[in-house]
């Protein structure tokens, strides 16, 4: 794959931003981590002694505070962090709010996720990754839209974002969507791969092995297979969607950095940096452009060795 070069918006300079690394091997950072200097310490530490060149770091979503420090600190943090030629994206909550959820079809709160992707850009981010842009599962609030709009509302979402934020700041732009909507659409809650890969510069699957059913793939116990299913999940759902005249996006992968076996029945495991190692084999095996790593703590001293 061919890297894609991106200018940048005429308020912010050039040498602000550093370009998309060709392949991107990056760590997820919650909001709480980055805004602790001691946990912040820690990952920095993680980087130079590894190959890690990415952050992917949550930011709030209300336009205003970006994190719980004030925004000139949290300007000069990414200041540093730039320093030590890291990429930083910002992740941003779409849709899903503790205790409830935002209507996915209020332009108001679109125009919200917009002045939230501004801000992050201001401050120092080179990307801005989306996440929960969706409708909600069988087990969250429900929406009163019909299913049989939900896949072109959140299709007039991509575009909207791709305007106003991947054109008008000239930044890339990423989604995140689930493993089982890599492979086939998931109507309820509007997700279509094909969709998004028409808007994005990177699609972003969550192919977590923990989360395949048992018998997927043709594999007994997926939690287990790191290689397998995360390989198989990434090159068949790539398959449709490089066959599509509109794709303009990149195949950047979630990784899984947690101890989990299985979640239906819910079963643990003790997670190394061998189940790690067999997940990056499995990217570059399916020619992706990067992975990021997800653990919700950002505990990752555990994976240093897989990540040198």
């Amino acid at each position: 794959m061919l890297p894609i070069l991106f200018l940048f918006s005429a308020n912010v300079a050039l040498s602000d931003h550093l370009p998309t690394p060709k392949t991107v091997k990056g760590l997820y950072v919650t909001i709480d981590t980055f805004s602790d200097d001691k946990l912040m310490s820690g990952i920095k530490n993680i980087c130079k002694e590894t190959s890690i060149n990415t952050l992917v770091i949550d930011v709030r979503s209300n336009g205003i505070n970006a994190f719980t420090i004030k925004n000139s600190k949290a300007k000069n943090k990414l200041e540093e962090l730039h320093s030590l030629n890291l990429y930083l994206v910002a992740r941003i909550i779409v849709f899903w709010k503790p205790k409830g959820w935002f209507d996915p079809d209020s332009l108001d709160r679109w125009k919200q996720v917009v002045r939230s992707s501004k801000l992050a850009i201001d401050l120092g981010f080179d990307e801005i990754n989306y996440d929960y842009v969706r409708y909600g599962g069988p087990r969250e609030p429900k929406s009163s839209t019909p299913i049989a709009q939900r896949e072109a509302n959140i299709k007039s979402f991509f575009s909207y974002l791709e305007k106003e934020v991947g054109q008008k700041l000239s930044v890339p732009i990423s989604v995140d969507i689930f493993g089982t909507t890599f492979l086939r659409p998931e109507a309820s809650i509007g997700q279509k791969s094909q969709d998004a890969a028409e808007y994005f510069n990177f699609i972003m699957p969550m192919v977590y092995p923990s989360h395949w059913a048992s018998g997927t793939f043709g594999i007994k116990d997926p939690g287990r297979a790191s290689y397998e299913v995360v390989y198989k999940s990434l090159s068949e759902g790539w398959k449709n969607i490089s066959k599509d005249k509109n794709n303009k996006s990149q195949l950047r992968p979630w990784l899984q950095a947690f101890g989990l076996d299985s979640i239906f029945p819910f079963k643990t495991m003790a997670y190394g940096s061998g189940e790690i190692k067999d997940q990056i084999r499995a990217c570059y095996d399916a020619r992706c452009s990067g992975w990021v790593l997800w653990n919700p703590s950002s505990n990752y001293n555990r994976f240093i060795d897989a990540l040198k």
